[in-house]
C-alpha cells in the first residue's frame, strides 16, 4: 500500500517535525546498485503500489535512453585544489555515476586536470561568486556546450548523491527538477513549497536552449496596459503611454532582459533557479518543472530529517549543501573511504 506523503497546509507552510527519531543505517554491505534509496514515481503514476514495493522507479520498455543521453557537469571554482568536503562529494559522484561523461566547468585561465573528467572553459567572469556562476547557468553558451546530451545533470560540490538512477529521472522526461523548497527557519523567503533548488540538479537541454531563444514577452503589452488602467485615474493615464509601446520591444519585455538583469533581483530569490523555477514557463508554456513531491524523491536540502519523513522514511537520489544543513543526519551516509 502506498503511504499518503505529508503536503503543505493551506497556508503554504510545512509542518516541522523534528527527525531524532529518525534511525539511518550505514552504508555497510551495501552497492552502487542497491534500490532501496529513494521513492517510487509517485501516487497518480501508472501502477504505484510496483513503485512503493521496489522503492525504485521504471524506464520505459520503449524509452531509448543510454549512458550517453545525460552528463554530469560539475561546476569547479577558480582554484585548482578541493576541500576534504568537496573530495567526499567527488568520491559520491565517482562511486555511483562513475559511468557517465563527466565535466568540470572552470575559468579559461585555470590550469586544472582529473582523471576521468573533461573540461569544459568560460570565461573567467563567470566564477568567484554566486552572481557570476548564476549569470553561466543563465547564459545560452552554457548550455550550447552540451547541446550533444538529452540532458545535463548540475552537481555542485556541495552535493552527494546515493545511487545510480541517473537515467531513470531521465526516463521521467521533466524539463527540470531538483531539492524542492521547504519554508523552515534555514529558508525564511520560501512561500509556496516547490522545485527547487538548482545545486543538484537534472536538466534537459533543449528545453532550456528553448527558452533562452524565445520570442514571449514576459507580459503581454496589452495585459501590462490594463494594469495600469485598472489601477490609475483616466487623467494620469497618457503619462504611462509611452510605457505600454516600449512592452512591444522585445528587448525591454523578454527573457534576453530578464535573464540579463536576475542578479538585481532581492536576496533570496536572485539565483538562477528560481528563474527556472518560476519564471521559465513564462517563455515557454510547455515548461515542466517537476511537483514538489518528485523533488522530494529526486533531493533533500534543508531540514533533511523532515524531508525525510516526507518522502517515507526513504533517501532521495542525492542532496545539496548536506555539509551546510543537519551535517549530523548525512553521517551514517557518507563514504568515508
Amino acid at each position: 500500500m502506498v503511504r499518503a506523503v505529508a503536503r503543505p497546509g493551506s497556508d503554504g507552510v510545512l509542518p516541522v517535525t523534528a527527525h531524532a527519531s529518525v534511525a539511518p543505517r550505514s552504508w555497510e554491505g551495501r552497492s552502487k546498485t542497491t534500490v532501496e534509496l529513494h521513492g517510487m514515481i509517485g501516487a497518480g503514476d501508472a501502477d504505484p503500489s510496483e513503485h512503493a514495493r521496489w522503492g525504485r522507479m521504471m524506464i520505459p520498455q520503449d524509452g531509448v535512453l543510454d549512458t550517453g543521453s545525460v552528463a554530469v557537469v560539475v561546476p569547479a571554482y577558480n582554484r585548482a585544489h578541493f576541500t576534504r568536503d568537496e573530495e567526499l562529494s567527488f568520491r559520491h559522484l565517482e562511486h555511483f555515476l562513475g559511468r557517465y561523461d563527466k565535466f568540470l566547468v572552470v575559468p579559461r585561465s585555470l590550469e586544472i586536470e582529473r582523471p576521468g573528467y573533461q573540461i569544459q572553459r568560460f570565461d573567467d567572469g563567470y566564477f568567484g561568486s554566486a552572481i557570476a556562476n548564476g549569470k553561466l547557468m543563465l547564459s545560452p553558451a552554457f548550455y550550447e556546450s552540451f547541446r550533444k546530451y538529452r540532458y545535463i545533470l548540475i552537481y555542485q560540490l556541495d552535493a552527494l548523491v546515493f545511487s545510480d538512477q541517473l537515467l531513470e529521472w531521465c526516463a521521467t522526461d521533466v524539463d527540470y527538477i531538483g531539492a524542492p523548497w521547504v519554508q523552515c527557519a534555514d529558508s525564511p523567503w520560501v512561500g509556496t513549497p516547490r522545485v527547487g533548488n538548482g545545486g543538484l540538479s537534472l536538466r534537459k537541454v533543449s528545453s532550456f536552449l528553448r527558452v533562452l531563444s524565445s520570442e514571449q514577452y514576459w507580459i503581454h503589452p496589452d495585459v501590462y496596459w490594463q494594469r495600469v488602467v485598472s489601477g490609475t485615474p483616466w487623467y494620469v493615464r497618457g503619462v504611462y503611454l509611452p510605457r505600454k509601446w516600449f512592452k512591444y520591444i522585445k528587448r525591454f519585455n523578454g527573457v534576453k532582459r530578464q535573464v540579463a538583469q536576475w542578479h538585481l533581483r532581492p536576496d533570496g530569490t536572485k539565483n538562477e533557479d528560481h528563474f527556472w523555477s518560476d519564471e521559465a514557463v513564462r517563455y515557454d508554456d510547455q515548461f515542466k518543472v517537476a511537483s514538489f513531491d518528485m523533488g522530494l524523491r529526486f533531493a533533500f536540502e534543508v531540514v533533511p530529517g523532515h524531508c525525510f519523513e516526507l518522502n517515507n522514511r526513504r533517501l532521495p537520489f542525492g542532496c545539496h549543501a548536506w555539509p551546510r544543513y543537519d551535517r549530523a543526519f548525512w553521517e551514517p551516509y557518507l563514504l568515508k573511504s
